[in-house]
């Protein structure tokens, strides 16, 4: 008999059955709660934040990571200390993540405020990787013009899938929880995937053929600008009111303090990848000295 579990005080639940054993119920439960999800939700909505969330970001940021690291260092010969200047440029299109919202919110493309952003972002990011694949002898600062462009695509993908989301959980309050699980579960699973593959197709096709392939997972991402399912109703918001929303939203000390922490940790956080990687492509006696120095720091 099928017995329906409130996990929710708002309404959510779970299919689970009476008389099958627990491993059956483990193995099929995130089946049910696909299935769920799908009808609640529509697939098309599923699968933009797989593609979004687990290959365009989760895959192919633990990818282009790597790539782009070994690019600056093999191709451009540029030291671990100039890199990590020139990479904080590529971050300046998620500094200003807000403004994409406030686009995304305010002036729509062809009547619609999610699907043509979702094309955007991913013609953003194909045509940058696909240059900086196939052009050869490319100056250091025409290459990180296309890396901050690519980042751009990344950013406006995230912002509105992250708009989609929001949408979904004011339509379906008892199921916000489940998109956010679904949501971190697709970036969690497509970086592993990324991580353990990308020192493989880095050895096999170098770092301008990694970034080819990366133009795949923008590819994804304007299918999901073609097949995005357009709401019903949508609420019109002036430029006023989406920074009016913003500022009553910051001045909550339940907003702007853990931002504040979160801030100050990451600027003060020791990061030493751009050196590892640099003595990664150099002696194993180098390696070696380097591990075991941080292996002392930290006490292990």
């Amino acid at each position: 008999m099928e017995v329906e579990e409130e996990i929710l005080e708002n309404g959510g639940s779970v299919n689970v059955f009476e008389g099958e054993s627990k491993f059956r119920n483990v193995v099929c439960g995130p089946v049910r709660w696909l299935k769920m999800l799908a009808l609640e939700l529509h697939w098309t909505f599923l699968f933009g934040v797989v593609s979004i969330y687990g290959i365009n970001q989760g895959f192919g940021n633990s990818l282009g990571k790597v790539a782009t690291e070994y690019y600056m260092k093999d191709v451009q010969k540029v030291q671990p200390s100039q890199y990590q200047s020139l990479f904080t440029v590529t971050k300046i299109p998620w500094i200003i993540k807000p403004l994409w919202g406030i686009l995304t919110d305010v002036v729509p493309i062809y009547g619609s405020h999610r699907g043509p952003y979702f094309i955007i972002a991913g013609v953003l990011g194909v045509v940058s990787f696909l240059f900086l694949s196939v052009q050869s002898n490319l100056n250091l600062y025409l290459a990180l013009f296309w890396m901050t462009i690519s980042s751009t695509g990344t950013a406006i993908a995230d912002v509105t899938i992250d708009a989609c989301i929001a949408y979904n959980s004011n339509e379906h309050p008892s199921l916000a929880p489940d998109m956010q699980t679904f949501s971190n579960s697709s970036s969690s699973i497509g970086a592993l995937i990324g991580s353990f593959m990308s020192g493989i197709l880095l050895h096999l096709v170098g770092s301008k053929g990694v970034f080819g392939l990366l133009a795949f997972p923008f590819a994804f991402v304007i299918v999901v600008g073609i097949l995005f399912k357009k709401p019903k109703k949508v609420n019109q918001i002036t430029f006023t009111d989406a920074m009016n929303a913003m500022k009553s939203t910051m001045e909550r000390s339940e907003v702007w303090r853990p931002s504040v922490f979160l801030c100050i940790s990451f600027a003060l956080c020791l990061d030493i990848h751009e050196g590892l990687c640099s003595v990664f492509g150099h002696s194993r006696r180098s390696f070696l000295l380097v591990t075991f120095g941080l292996r002392f720091w930290l006490g292990m």
